[in-house]
């Protein structure tokens, strides 16, 4: 049995790596193209071919899950075509047996994209938008800018460029309900050496029972705020943030009583990607000894893909429906895996 479990689980291993390489290959040609449509002066083709190769980790972590259940159709699927799967239940080996036996090697791929994402991805993805919106557009910012909260203040960004400036800084302070203070800078700069924000062309209010106003300069402006958190904060989103990253998030937007809802989305999507994963192979052991039994290899390929788009959509579907209709992301996440292992069950029990 165990020379039939090494069996299994090289030949679901081997299709599981070409159909993610097979995935990652055709979605960086088509994001290479679409890509074709934005060159100009400061963004050219070789700067779209680095912004490719940066985001191609990512691609591949996305696309894991679905390389899984594909790579289980196919692989499984060439046995049970030249009737090895027909001889290795014949020598007592259940289909749980064989699905477990799918599952091991599908696991250790998921581990190692998830260490992928816990380290390098949430870096190499902020790298390749920096490239991409420097040379795309002005600043790394919308035309709205960019607000957040730090203790009391309010702080609007109007523009952030990758490099350590600012540009229309506002900073609004608000006691007890009430501002008191506001600051608008023209410009900002980031000294490395210092560990500062310096503001240039400085203009401060205060808000009491009179108005003062004053003008400067140049000021320090306090904050623990660095460039690196910007280009994070404002390029990288939460799914593809580290989970350490999302739980600080999450605990810093709760304490000051802002919206998180879309980070505990983010959150939740990758504890469960694992388990995600795991769902999807059993759909796949499932599809191979129950409706596609005696299909060719292109059949089942399509009703992988088919059943991976859907997969998708409700994963989609379900994260911001939890923001809408205020049920728990938890839940939301959830679901599809839910249903992916409830169908993948029944099917199995079918086929014995």
């Amino acid at each position: 049995m165990k020379t039939l479990d090494l069996y299994i689980g090289k030949t679901v291993s081997f299709s599981i790596l070409i159909s993610s390489m097979g995935l990652v290959g055709l979605l960086s040609v088509l994001t290479f193209l679409e890509e074709l449509g934005d060159l100009n002066e400061k963004y050219d083709a070789l700067l779209a071919a680095k912004y490719i190769a940066y985001s191609m980790p990512r691609i591949f972590y996305d696309t894991l899950p679905y390389a899984i259940l594909l790579g289980c159709l196919s692989g499984l699927g060439m046995l049970a075509n030249s009737s090895q799967l027909i001889v290795m239940r014949s020598f007592g080996m259940s289909t749980w047996a064989i699905t477990w036996c799918a599952a091991k090697p599908a696991l250790a791929i998921v581990l190692l994209g998830l260490c992928l994402g816990e380290t390098a991805l949430p870096e190499l993805e902020k790298k390749a938008k920096v490239i991409r919106e420097s040379g795309v557009q002005e600043s790394i910012t919308s035309s709205s800018g960019f607000w957040f909260k730090e203790n009391e203040t309010y702080i609007r960004l109007g523009k952030v460029f990758s490099d350590g400036r600012l540009k229309d800084i506002n900073l609004i302070l608000e006691r007890n309900g009430k501002v008191v203070k506001t600051v608008w800078a023209e410009k900002a700069t980031y000294d490395y050496h210092r560990a500062k924000w310096s503001l240039f062309n400085v203009k401060t209010t205060k808000i009491g029972y009179q108005t003062e106003t004053a003008t400067q300069e140049s000021t320090d402006w306090e904050t623990a705020v660095t460039p690196s958190q910007l280009n994070t904060e404002i390029l990288v989103d939460p799914g593809r943030m580290s989970i350490r990253e999302l739980q600080k998030k999450i605990s810093f937007l709760k304490g000051e009583g802002l919206e998180f809802g879309q980070f505990e989305v983010g959150f939740w999507t990758k504890i469960f990607q694992p388990l995600a994963s795991l769902a999807l192979v059993l759909v796949g052991v499932s599809f191979v000894f129950g409706p596609l039994r005696q299909t060719n290899i292109g059949t089942r390929l399509v009703a992988g893909i088919t059943f991976s788009i859907c997969f998708k959509f409700f994963q989609d579907f379900f994260g911001p429906a939890s923001l809408v209709f205020n049920f728990s992301p938890l839940v939301a996440a959830a679901l599809p895996i839910l249903f992916s292992v409830a169908l993948g069950w029944h099917l199995l029990r079918k086929a014995g």
